[in-house]
C-alpha cells in the first residue's frame, strides 16, 4: 500500500510598491523610513517574498528554495508522521487509510480490513484479519484451492518437480522419469513407479526374478535363517518355517510355514498345537488338559465343561452351538429342519415340529406319456412335461404344480416350464400364456444342444421354446429325473 504523504509549503507574497504610494498620498512630500519589503528571514523574490531561513518559517518546517515545507511530525495532517526517509509526511494511522482499509503497526502500512477490498477471488480472514485466497483463481498455475485445508494444493503436472508427475490417488508428485528413481530402479510406465531391475535393489540374500518381476530369496544363502528350522521356498521365493520351528517369541510355524501371532485368534484353528484360543483374550493359551473357557472356544455341538474346561459333546439353549439342520433338545443336537432343502431328498420339512416327512400320493419325476397329457401324473395336481431335463434326455415326467420353491420337496425347485406339443401337428397353436398373453405360441421342432435331432415343443421363435409364466411345477434341481441330492 503506497504511503501517503501530503505536501506542506507555504510563500508570502508581499507588495512593498503599494505600501509605499499610500503613505506618499497620506504625508505629503516628506521623507521618512520606508517598512522593510519583507518579514524578518524572507528576502524579496520580484513581487513575492520567499523565504531565506527556517526561521522565517512555521514551527516543524523549514526553508528550502525559497519555500517553507514540513520537516516534522508537528506540522504533518492528523495520522501522518513525517519520514526522514522519504522527506514527507506517511501516513501512520487508519484515519488516513482509504476506505476499508486499516493501518498495520506491525507491517507499517494500510491494508484491507473487510471483505469489500479483497480482489476477486479471496476473502477476508476474521482471524487473521487479512484477505486469503479462496478460489482456484488465484491459486498458481497447476495448483487448485482445496476447501478442507484452506490452501492451494498441487493438483496437476504443471506444479510438479521436472520428470515427476501428479498422482491423483496419492494427490502427490511421484517420480516418472528413471532419473529420480532410487539406484537399481527404472519407471514403467505400464504400472507408473519404479521398479526393481536388478540385483542391487534386492535386500541381501535376495536375488531379482525377472519372469515374476520381484526379489526371491536365494536358496544358496543363510537369509531365511538356521536350516533346521528355515529353508528358503524356491516356488514362492519366500523364506518359509519348519513346524513347530523357526519363528520369533509370542509367534508360531503355521501349516503353511509362515509365522503367526498367536495373539487375535478367534477359533481353536488359529492357535499352534497342544495351545487352545481364549476368545475372551483373542490368545492362544497352553492346553494342560484345559482347551476351553466359554462354549464360543467349542467346536459346533460342544460345549466348554466347567469341570475339565475341554470341549465336550452337549448344547445349550435352542439353537446355540448346534451344526445346521440341528437344534439344541435335552442338551444334545437333535436333527431339526426349518426349510425343506434342510431334509434328505423328496421330503418336506415340518416347521412345529422340525421332523421331515414324505407326503404320500406326489408323483414327483415319476415317468410318464405326453400323450396321456394331465391324466398320467393325477387329475388333480400334476402335469406331464419335459421341459425340466437335461440335454439328451427324451424322456417325459410328472411335476407337480407349484407357485413357490417351498411348494416342492428337497432338492427340487419351482420353476416356469417349457412344455412338448403332446401330439399336435406342427404350426398348429399351443395354449396361452394367460400371463403373457401378447405372446404367440406354436408347435415347431426346436434342435437342442448335443441331441441326436429334433423335438416337438411349444414356441415363441425359431428355434426358441417358450417358457410358460402360468405353468409352474417342481422340478429336481440336478436336471434330470430321477431327482438327485446335491451336495
Amino acid at each position: 500500500m503506497a504511503e501517503f504523504a501530503p505536501t506542506l509549503s507555504t510563500r508570502v507574497n508581499w507588495f512593498p510598491g503599494a505600501i509605499l504610494i499610500a503613505l506618499l498620498v497620506g504625508s505629503g512630500c516628506a521623507r521618512t523610513a520606508l517598512t522593510p519589503a519583507c518579514p524578518q528571514g524572507y528576502t524579496e523574490d520580484g513581487a513575492t517574498c520567499v523565504c531565506q531561513t527556517d526561521q522565517g518559517c512555521p514551527l516543524g518546517m523549514g526553508c528550502n528554495d525559497g519555500i517553507c515545507v514540513c520537516h516534522d511530525t508537528t506540522c504533518c495532517p492528523a495520522g501522518y508522521q513525517y519520514s526522514t526517509e522519504s522527506q514527507t509526511c506517511v501516513c501512520h494511522d487508519s484515519a488516513c487509510c482509504p476506505k476499508q482499509y486499516v493501518w498495520k503497526e506491525a507491517e507499517k502500512k494500510c491494508d484491507c480490513g473487510g471483505q469489500d477490498c479483497c480482489p476477486d477471488g479471496y476473502a477476508f480472514d476474521l482471524d487473521a484479519q487479512g484477505c486469503r485466497c479462496a478460489a482456484d483463481a488465484c491459486c498458481p498455475q497447476g495448483f487448485g484451492y482445496d476447501a478442507k485445508t484452506k490452501q492451494c494444493a498441487c493438483s496437476s503436472d504443471a506444479c510438479c518437480p521436472t520428470d515427476y508427475r501428479f498422482d491423483a490417488v496419492k494427490q502427490d508428485c511421484v517420480c516418472a522419469k528413471d532419473s529420480c528413481c532410487p539406484a537399481g530402479y527404472a519407471y514403467r510406465d505400464n504400472v507408473k513407479a519404479c521398479v526393481c531391475v536388478g540385483n542391487d535393489c534386492c535386500p541381501a540374500g535376495y536375488t531379482l526374478d525377472p519372469t515374476q518381476g520381484r526379489c526371491v530369496c536365494d536358496p544358496n544363502s543363510s537369509v531365511c535363517g538356521p536350516a533346521a528350522t528355515n529353508f528358503c521356498d524356491t516356488s514362492s521365493g519366500t523364506c518359509k518355517c519348519i513346524p513347530p520351528f523357526g519363528c520369533p517369541g509370542g509367534q508360531y510355524c503355521n501349516p503353511l510355514g509362515f509365522c503367526q501371532s498367536t495373539q487375535g485368534c478367534t477359533r481353536n484353528s488359529d492357535c499352534p498345537a497342544n495351545t487352545f484360543c481364549d476368545t475372551a483374550q483373542s490368545q492362544c493359551l497352553p492346553d494342560s488338559g484345559s482347551n476351553c473357557s466359554l462354549d464360543s472356544q467349542c467346536p459346533f455341538g460342544d460345549v466348554c465343561s466347567t469341570s475339565s474346561h475341554s470341549c465336550t459333546p452337549g448344547c445349550a439353549g435352542k439353537d446355540a452351538n448346534c451344526p445346521l439342520k440341528q437344534q439344541c433338545f435335552n442338551s444334545s443336537c437333535q436333527p431339526h429342519c426349518r426349510l425343506n432343502a434342510d431334509c434328505p431328498l423328496n421330503q418336506f420339512c415340518e416347521p412345529a415340529t422340525g421332523a421331515c416327512v414324505t407326503e404320500s400320493g406326489r408323483l414327483d419325476c415319476a415317468s410318464c406319456d405326453t400323450q396321456e397329457g394331465q391324466a398320467a401324473c393325477g387329475a388333480s395336481n400334476g402335469l406331464c412335461v419335459g421341459g425340466f431335463v437335461n440335454e439328451g434326455q427324451h424322456s417325459s415326467f410328472c411335476g407337480e404344480r407349484c407357485t413357490q420353491n417351498e411348494d416342492c420337496p428337497s432338492d427340487y425347485y419351482c420353476g416356469s416350464l417349457i412344455i412338448p406339443c403332446n401330439g399336435a401337428p406342427l404350426g398348429s397353436a399351443c395354449r396361452t400364456d394367460t400371463l403373457q398373453t401378447g405372446t404367440v405360441v406354436t408347435c415347431q421342432t426346436v434342435l437342442f444342444v448335443n441331441e441326436d435331432g429334433p423335438r416337438p415343443f411349444c414356441t415363441d421363435a425359431p428355434n426358441h421354446p417358450h417358457r410358460y409364466q402360468d405353468l409352474r411345477s417342481c422340478a429336481p434341481t440336478s436336471g434330470t429325473c430321477p431327482a438327485q441330492a446335491l451336495p
